[in-house]
């Protein structure tokens, strides 16, 4: 099992890069914060209830060196997608949200033909499930009632690709106040 964590700046709002290390403290990506365009931000505070969880900025992550990684977008109006995931070479995944109890969600996607499926329990704890089996987590880290990070977990491998695709997941899908 490999373990990563991301910890939120004090001074969360104004955040652009927070680093995502591995257990040698050593950081491996990146997950950026980028504020929305003016008339994203507009259609977005329009939509908020209706799209149920969007932001004026959307998040995704990079190498260290700046190359992109994932992306996760809103799609306000497209039927039966609520978000989509963005892949480096400019290519949309479409994530279908679907209601699994009163107020929570399960989003599932298609990548390299590969069936995934994100969900969050009741302890506040993301799984994210390939081909209906759990191969990581992602959980927040508090300390008195305040969010400091997130604690990521991969259950078979060490690839700085799923540590980045939990990471954008979770903080676009279910890190929603911060």
């Amino acid at each position: 099992m490999a373990i990563f964590t991301l910890t939120y700046p004090k001074a969360l709002k104004s955040f652009t890069h927070i680093p995502i290390v591995n257990e040698q403290n050593e950081t491996i990506c990146v997950l950026q914060k980028v504020e929305r365009s003016s008339a994203s931000k507009v259609l977005n505070a329009v939509l908020l209830v209706a799209a149920q969880q969007t932001l004026p900025y959307r998040y995704e992550t990079r190498t260290t060196l700046g190359a992109p990684l994932f992306q996760v977008q809103s799609t306000f109006l497209t039927k039966g997608v609520s978000h989509q995931i963005v892949m480096p070479d400019g290519s949309f995944i479409p994530i279908q949200r679907k209601t699994v109890q009163l107020l929570e969600s399960s989003y599932s996607f298609t990548m390299d033909d590969l069936d995934f499926r994100f969900e969050k329990d009741f302890t506040s704890t993301a799984y994210l499930y390939c081909n209906n089996e759990k191969i990581a987590s992602a959980s927040p880290i508090e300390t008195e009632l305040v969010r400091t990070g997130i604690r990521f977990k991969l259950f078979q491998a060490d690839d700085m690709h799923f540590v980045a695709l939990l990471a954008t997941l979770y903080q676009a899908l279910f890190a929603i106040t911060t």
